[in-house]
């Protein structure tokens, strides 16, 4: 099933079956003590094995192939725990991080999942098996909810592998990379509140940002954030300052659009 934009703009579900929704958090509901949870059950499925693995050049082709999702590799008893403590610590499993992710996505008991012999989780109460398709769908899901897009700057290229020269020259540009990020400063929800509070056009008060989805809050800091951008053009645009002769203006209903997930 394709999301829905339209109707995920306006609503706090995302259908999966008859009787089974992904449930969109407030920001309420983050700031008030969901937001390591969602932090979690955000990266385990948004996050592809390469991009995890792309710090280790020389094995990420072969990891790649073996387990072309975090599905299959949670199978693989191994490299879940491996996979598990890299991204989330000591003593984390990679299929029990999955399994507990389904779980708070859909607010469903933990309980009634199992995991298959043949590489599949279902819940039988809510008729729901996760096959490695289902798993992707789901993934894809999660991507839009929480706006997630891979870092392409932190992703080895295709093939790495067989070129030990390329492994070493990547390495360095990873590290760099990594490094960079790391001092990058961090802005919290709170932060981000604030911010969408000082640009709006309008009194927004912090309840109804409070009120609004993820999916809904960064929306509107996104189509906020252009308006404030296409004004200060204008400003350029319409100053004495600046020969503008050649300038075209940008059509702010070009810039202002539901976000969605790349093709």
């Amino acid at each position: 099933m394709e999301v829905n934009y339209d109707q995920l703009i306006l609503s706090s579900k995302v259908p999966i079956n008859e009787s089974l929704y992904i449930k969109i958090p407030t920001i309420s509901e983050l700031a008030f003590g969901e937001y390591n949870e969602f932090m979690i059950f955000t990266r385990v499925f948004v996050t592809s094995v390469r991009e995890q693995f792309s710090g280790a050049p020389r094995e990420v082709d072969e990891i790649e192939d073996k387990f072309p999702s975090f599905l299959d590799m949670a199978f693989d008893n191994d490299m879940s725990k491996v996979a598990g403590q890299m991204m989330f610590g000591e003593g984390m499993d990679l299929l029990n991080v999955i399994v507990n992710g389904l779980a708070y996505w859909t607010k469903t008991d933990i309980n009634d999942y199992k995991a298959l012999s043949n590489h599949k989780i279902v819940n039988e109460k809510a008729n729901w098996v996760i096959d490695r398709e289902e798993y992707e769908q789901f993934c894809n899901y999660i991507r839009m909810i929480t706006l997630s897009e891979p870092n392409e700057e932190l992703i080895a290229p295709k093939n790495i592998s067989k070129h030990p020269h390329q492994c070493q020259i990547w390495m360095n540009l990873y590290k760099g990379r990594i490094a960079k990020l790391q001092k990058k400063k961090s802005e919290g929800l709170g932060d981000k509140m604030l911010l969408l509070q000082a640009i709006s056009p309008s009194y927004l008060s912090f309840e109804d940002m409070g009120n609004m989805t993820y999916y809904q809050f960064f929306n509107t800091l996104s189509a906020y954030s252009k308006m404030r951008a296409n004004n200060r053009e204008f400003e350029i645009y319409a100053s004495e300052k600046f020969d503008t002769k050649d300038m075209k203006l940008t059509d702010l209903s070009d810039e202002v659009t539901l976000v969605k997930l790349k093709k």
